[in-house]
């Protein structure tokens, strides 16, 4: 449930890292990213949803260093934990994505990031189950070949969303749940267009 959002923060710092080590006006683009939402049970263990679904473009601001423009998406039906009762459960029931677009889809935006490159801290607003939170993580992000390739991660608390309890059969997820995200950025079609 909470991985999308989470997915969608990391990938937002990804792209201001990699908007801020060139010019302010460049745009960068998801080209390749996976979410990991780590769900601790009440009972002991823990479960993983993951997806690849992941889109943006983002633009850092010359005018406020660190700040980034755009947005981050995550597609919440393409989340999976292996188990395919589990998947719809979480889906219809929990994250209630036939809702519309902001139930089916996390949107991570107003993205802020401390440095651009390397170990840092980011946040951003998260849009997740029609709620809007400020979430808050760290991220390492590191450039190569023209891409930026960022890890982050980021606890969200899944009450904050107003997302029921999750439970099934007695076991509950634990209202606190970890989002690990991987994420390259590249520059945009539009820059290239451009610099023509």
């Amino acid at each position: 449930m909470s991985i999308v959002r989470n997915a969608v923060v990391l990938g937002v710092v990804g792209v201001v890292g990699v908007a801020g080590s060139s010019r302010a006006a460049d745009a960068y683009k998801v080209s390749g990213a996976e979410v990991v939402v780590v769900c601790p049970l009440t009972v002991g263990g823990s479960f993983e949803a993951r997806t690849k679904s992941v889109s943006g473009e983002v633009t850092a601001s010359a005018a406020d260093p660190g700040s980034v423009s755009g947005a981050l998406r995550v597609d919440l039906q393409t989340l999976e934990t292996g188990i395919a009762v589990r998947d719809r459960h979480m889906r219809e029931t929990y994250l209630e994505v036939e809702k519309g677009p902001e139930f089916a889809v996390a949107t991570f935006d107003k993205i802020r990031i401390e440095k651009l490159a390397g170990k840092s801290t980011f946040k951003g607003t998260l849009l997740l189950h029609g709620q809007r939170q400020e979430v808050t993580g760290v991220a390492d992000l590191q450039q190569r070949d023209g891409r930026i390739r960022v890890q982050a991660q980021f606890p969200i608390k899944v009450s904050a969303f107003q997302i029921q309890k999750p439970t099934y059969l007695g076991v509950g997820v634990r209202d606190e749940i970890q989002i690990k995200v991987m994420l390259t950025v590249e520059p945009s079609s539009n820059r290239v267009a451009d610099a023509r």
